[in-house]
């Protein structure tokens, strides 16, 4: 394969949720520029619509609300065959320490970050092994590996996501349909901006970054953008971590 064809995505269709802002819009541009035609996800149309008029190549819009339990199959309808799945959507709840949360918002949280990436990922995958194969990827975060007061409930999830994507790529490998998850660090996003828009926050975390520097959107949709692509063709299973080394770093006990 010539290296102009690894990261070809042309006549493939993508299919991204949380795609109005973010990491989502980012992972749409970078995927429509490799030609794909992309269906951008998410709950308000205007906003959506916003993002796909930017976007250079083809694309269409569907307006679902992830923490419905109908949601995953009402997007496949409306959206048509799919090559590529993009797990992205996230919630803004369940955040807080476990004697503070409201199950509500724990509810909401284990819908957009757990179930409905598992269903929509299962149902997507029926279809891709029919036509002979496709990609998967699922959003996870850095949460998933660090112990943070707070987030038990999304790190949790999160790391769920991970595991959920091993089980599904043994399900689906012989038949050609590849599982991966990329975990972010903190980004300059809205859900990052607790981090990254916070002067003393953003000077404490990056003393762990080895790169120096918060995460960008376009970051994380390279990854993504490599799990989608001909240039991951013999990778399932794994999770790519794009945090400037975060993870892998702990602060000296020393010094």
């Amino acid at each position: 394969m010539k290296i102009t064809e690894l990261f070809d995505l042309t006549g493939r269709t993508a299919l991204v949720t949380g795609a109005s802002r973010g990491i989502g819009a980012a992972v749409s541009r970078v995927l429509s520029e490799a030609g794909a035609r992309v269906v951008l996800v998410g709950r308000s149309v205007e906003t959506l619509a916003a993002v796909a008029r930017e976007l250079p190549g083809d694309a269409d819009v569907v307006a679902a609300d992830l923490a419905r339990p109908d949601a995953p199959a009402e997007i496949l309808a409306a959206a048509g065959p799919v090559d590529v799945l993009v797990n992205n959507a996230g919630s803004g709840t369940g955040a807080g320490f476990a004697d503070r949360l409201q199950l509500a918002d724990v509810d909401e949280a284990w819908a957009v970050y757990l179930r409905a990436p598992i269903v929509l990922a299962g149902l997507a995958a029926a279809g891709m092994a029919a036509r002979g194969g496709g990609s998967v990827i699922t959003l996870s975060s850095g949460a998933a590996h660090r112990g943070l007061p707070g987030l038990s409930v999304y790190s949790g999830l999160r790391a769920g996501a991970e595991a959920a994507t091993r089980a599904l790529a043994a399900e689906w490998g012989s038949r050609g349909v590849r599982f991966n998850a990329v975990s972010p660090g903190a980004v300059r996003t809205t859900l990052g901006a607790w981090i990254v828009d916070d002067d003393a926050a953003r000077a404490k975390y990056l003393e762990t970054v080895p790169l120096g520097r918060v995460g960008e959107p376009a970051d994380v949709a390279a990854a993504v953008l490599f799990f989608a692509s001909p240039a991951s063709s013999y990778i399932t299973g794994q999770t790519l971590i794009v945090d400037g080394g975060w993870v892998t770093t702990a602060p000296s006990p020393v010094g």
